[in-house]
């Protein structure tokens, strides 16, 4: 019949009592308990990390001995001496105009001096052969061997084959088959040795060593026509290379007059006709008083 009273309502802030939950994470309380040997350890104090021996490294000089010899053997394998051997190769009666031994030694001596070409693995090999011969226009072929297991190398100079002596206003020079200038007359003891025809140029070109006088073709011709008539035993006393004509003129010992030649002919061929011609005159009694030419092919003029 008589109703409850409520009870009054608070104004204030109601308060409640906080749950149960687990620890806040924190990274620098997980880290210094990571870090902390006693926590870790479950209260003992973790083991202090065990020290090398004295003196351990003394284990290891027979593998830093054995290391250190195959070093110094394969620089010594591998370095080049400056002081090569020095072989000629070829024909020894080439070898009259060769220069003295000592010169080529020095020579190569000093292309094998500088730093790059004293190991065997950036040696210039083709370099030197270049230079040697630019050097020395009268060495023909050069090579350079690089020993196995020695350091001494060895170079071999082959000299060229003198074909001709060619007489200019400038002097005397040997010229070999491709008609380039090899060294001077002055530098051959005996010239005689080499048994090759003497030219007279009259054409007044100047003559470089190493460079080409003569072309080739007009070098065989003349060697050539020399041959055919030392065959006969017939003596030449001049050949002379006339100036601005393409022949060559040949005057004979005991004949008062000279032969006509065309350098661009056959040479075989002119000899063979002035031979002919030769024999025809002495049989019948006549005698050229100036030339007698064969510069046309199949025909013979004298004078």
């Amino acid at each position: 019949m008589f109703k409850k009273k409520q009870p009054p309502a608070t104004t204030g802030r109601r308060v409640t009592q906080p749950t149960q939950r687990g620890p806040v994470f924190s990274y620098a309380n997980s880290r210094s308990v990571r870090d902390d040997p006693i926590r870790r350890s479950g209260g003992e104090q973790a083991e202090q990390p065990k020290r090398p021996p004295r003196f351990a490294w003394r284990k290891r000089l027979p593998t830093l001995a054995v290391m250190l010899a195959i070093v110094i053997l394969a620089v010594s394998i591998l370095q080049v001496g400056n002081t090569p051997t020095l072989v000629i190769v070829g024909d020894s009666e080439n070898e009259v105009f060769l220069r003295d031994k000592k010169t080529y030694e020095q020579a190569a001596s000093s292309l094998f001096a500088p730093f790059l070409n004293r190991n065997k693995l950036t040696v210039d090999t083709a370099g030197i052969t270049a230079e040697m011969q630019r050097k020395f226009p009268e060495l023909s072929v050069v090579s350079v061997s690089l020993p196995v297991a020695g350091s001494q190398p060895t170079v071999y100079i082959q000299p060229a084959s003198p074909a001709l002596i060619l007489v200019s206003n400038d002097g005397m020079y040997l010229l070999d088959g491709n008609g380039r200038a090899l060294v001077t007359a002055n530098q051959v003891a005996d010239l005689k040795k080499l048994h090759v025809p003497v030219v007279q140029d009259e054409s007044g070109l100047p003559v470089q060593l190493g460079k080409i006088v003569l072309p080739r073709q007009t070098v065989s011709f003349i060697r050539e026509v020399a041959e055919q008539l030392r065959a006969k035993k017939l003596s030449a006393t001049a050949m002379t290379l006339p100036a601005g004509a393409n022949e060559m003129r040949v005057r004979l010992k005991g004949v008062g007059y000279f032969i006509k030649f065309n350098l661009y002919g056959n040479a075989r061929e002119e000899a063979g006709a002035f031979l002919a011609v030769k024999k025809y005159t002495e049989s019948h009694g006549i005698r050229p008083g100036q030339y007698i030419d064969v510069r046309v092919e199949n025909k013979a003029y004298y004078k």
